[in-house]
């Protein structure tokens, strides 16, 4: 079995050899990861950061933090070849989703390790991904036989919004890049395209009255079902993708009410959509801002706003990209499964950072479908293999010309 090397009586990680990592350095840096709680929103994501720009310097990398919001911090950090060549990013977040109500059976925070498996918050979304890409990030700075530039970006807060890496984009902090890897969990399979994400809170007012007398009030809640049935008819929804199939749209918070009595005058409700590639985000927003104001002209006295509260696009990298080619053809050399380049249902930081980009492959260890569970866990035998994937990514793309 794997042992983790330990760390020093700080907590912090420690450093035995000079790159490249063992298998034992990348489960102890896992492990380390996912003892450091950065759950999102909780300004804890500097403190990791800091402490992995000190893990790059003790091996001989310099990085940039650039701080967000308080506690939360992004980070930078690139190789050069000192050859002309492509700009080839590794991104991760380092952010994970709260534990829920449920009980774990291990220790959120503990890294334990049982029957090939590491348990932990963060595991599979995305801490494995990310440490995979630090250890094939350190592969490369430890070699000299490739050309271009390498860049490691660890964003914070991709799971409330991508946060960071609309930060990341907008104060240039990462340069123009000709390709990004983004370690998401997808079982280290090869995705190229995924949804957009358009957040929408819509907010009725109405006017109240006696739940006796509903003739008397403007009913807030009924607004809303008005707004959800048009939604579901929404022009937008009835485009179809090969690989992403149609949109969709889905009511996942809903508040109004005082009492069973009363009638409701204000109430909101907040609406998920997933979009297409292709989709304007502005063409749909004018398309359900036009619901609204039917509504509101049927109910005379009433008001209804309607705001996005995050507009994230959808991504595609065409299946010819020499980006996409490298993956499939390191799968294929390392005795993985045939298969094509696919899509994902989920967005990633990569809707925001494809505008200072150009290609981007989403591919990480760990099953889609333990992110965001109880007793989330990762196959580490997965992990180890998707340093294998990225550094065998990077040196076709990145590889020098005889």
């Amino acid at each position: 079995m794997l042992q983790s090397r330990p760390a020093r009586p700080d907590g912090s990680l420690s450093v035995s050899r000079p790159a490249p990592l063992s298998d034992d350095d990348c489960v102890a840096l896992l492990q380390w990861m996912l003892r450091h709680d950065t759950t999102a929103l909780q300004a804890r994501e500097e403190g990791f950061v800091a402490e992995l720009a000190k893990y790059l310097a003790e091996r001989g990398i310099a990085s940039r933090i650039i701080q967000g919001d308080e506690g939360r911090a992004n980070l930078v950090a690139s190789l050069e070849s000192g050859r002309p060549g492509p700009h080839l990013v590794f991104c991760g977040h380092c952010d994970t989703v709260p534990l829920g109500d449920r009980v774990w059976q291990k220790s959120p925070f503990g890294a334990e390790i049982e029957g090939g498996r590491i348990h932990g918050r963060g595991s599979s979304d995305m801490k494995g991904g990310l440490a995979a890409l630090i250890a094939s990030f350190l592969d490369f700075s430890a070699s000299n036989d490739w050309s271009g530039r390498l860049s490691l970006a660890v964003t914070y807060g991709e799971e409330t919004g991508s946060e960071g890496a609309k930060l990341m984009a907008g104060d240039r902090s990462l340069d123009p890049f000709d390709a990004m890897i983004i370690a998401e969990p997808t079982s280290n399979r090869v995705v190229r395209s995924h949804k957009g994400a358009l957040w929408l809170a819509f907010t009725a007012m109405g006017r109240t009255g006696h739940g006796s007398m509903p003739q008397m009030g403007l009913n807030a809640l009924e607004m809303v079902i008005r707004f959800r049935e048009g939604l579901l008819k929404l022009d937008a929804l009835t485009a179809s993708d090969p690989l992403l199939g149609r949109p969709t749209i889905c009511l996942t918070r809903l508040h109004g009410g005082t009492q069973v009595n009363v009638i409701p005058d204000r109430a909101v409700a907040e609406f998920d959509m997933r979009t297409l590639p292709g989709q304007s985000h502005e063409d749909v927003l004018a398309e359900v801002r036009a619901i609204a104001r039917e509504i509101e002209a049927d109910y005379a006295g009433g008001k209804i706003v309607v705001e996005a509260l995050n507009s994230l696009p959808a991504l595609a990298t065409p299946v010819e990209s020499p980006l996409i080619h490298a993956a499939l053809e390191t799968r294929r050399e390392l005795g993985m499964p045939a298969s094509e380049a696919g899509g994902a249902s989920y967005f990633t930081d990569g809707s925001v950072l494809q505008a200072p980009g150009t290609d981007i492959l989403i591919l990480g260890p760990g099953d889609p479908g333990e992110a965001h569970q109880t007793d989330e866990s990762l196959d580490l035998s997965d992990f180890l293999a998707a340093r294998l994937i990225y550094t065998g990514i990077a040196r076709r793309f990145l590889c020098s010309p005889e």
